[in-house]
């Protein structure tokens, strides 16, 4: 088996909190995937060897390119935390780390399904070498990079840079998605993993339901029989929208985020 990093992203709809956990576990027969020394590459895959860390908040569709730069080409990105080592490996342990959205994304931070990564880092085993293909890296052990997203070159043509894996080789070799333009032998490495997780925020749809709630035995709305219905839609509406986020639904749970916002921004009576 080999290292499956996983987290989870869990939203305050009250207060626009956003909390990080990583559900990563410890290696065993009922967690494969999980932190320990006898994880793939054997000895190489515990907490304590963890690097470092990086989060990423996106919008839902957003995605992360790395073009074999020192920075990443970013789409949507909405926010980025990175963590040292000390830090990552707390999280890794079940330390929770807990952000207030609302401040550092700002206006920007609606309601919406969103998606966030969390990466990685190990230190590499020894040196790599590049090859004939430009793109093609010669690697002490291909097992090192099994369920592996990305290596990182940080002295390569002198400043270093990032690349996605493409594939890893049985004759120990791998693939990455940009050929290399400089030879390089030798070179020091860093392994990166990468896990997805998608939660919605419902924070303003929540206040404006729990608003009318309140206000309605007091409606003086002459359609008041209408917006009743309407709310009681509404209301249900807002508790699928979890259900689907479980399901892997997220693009039906971002149309009905979008058609709650809708009816929120339609005044009092919404008739």
């Amino acid at each position: 088996m080999a290292l499956i990093p996983k987290h989870k992203s869990t939203p305050n709809q009250s207060t626009q909190y956003l909390t990080l956990t990583e559900t990563t576990g410890v290696f065993g027969t009922l967690n494969p995937g999980g932190y320990g020394a006898g994880q793939t590459p054997a000895g190489t895959r515990e907490i304590a060897d963890i690097l470092s860390s990086v989060y990423n908040i996106l919008t839902y569709n957003g995605t992360l390119t790395y073009e074999g730069s020192t920075s990443p080409t970013t789409t949507e990105l909405l926010y980025s935390l990175a963590y040292n080592n000390t830090n990552a490996q707390a999280i890794a342990n079940g330390t929770t780390k807990s952000f207030d959205l609302a401040t550092l994304i700002g206006v920007n931070y609606v309601d919406a399904v969103y998606k966030t990564i969390y990466y990685n880092w190990f230190t590499g085993s020894d040196v790599v070498n590049i090859e004939g293909p430009a793109n093609i890296l010669s690697v002490p052990d291909y097992t090192e990079f099994t369920n592996a997203k990305y290596i990182n070159l940080p002295t390569y043509g002198g400043d270093g840079g990032i690349f996605e894996i493409v594939s890893v080789n049985t004759n120990n070799t791998i693939q990455i998605n940009v050929p290399l333009s400089l030879g390089g032998d030798d070179l020091v490495y860093e392994v990166g993993y990468e896990s997805t997780a998608y939660y919605a925020n419902t924070y303003n749809i929540n206040k404006c339901l729990h608003s009318k709630i309140a206000q309605l035995s007091l409606s003086t709305c002459s359609c008041k029989n209408k917006s009743t219905e309407k709310l009681y839609e509404a209301v249900m509406l807002y508790m699928s929208i979890q259900p689907n986020m479980d399901l892997g639904k997220y693009t039906k749970a971002q149309e009905i985020i979008q058609a709650l916002t809708i009816y929120c921004n339609g005044g009092e009576c919404n008739c």
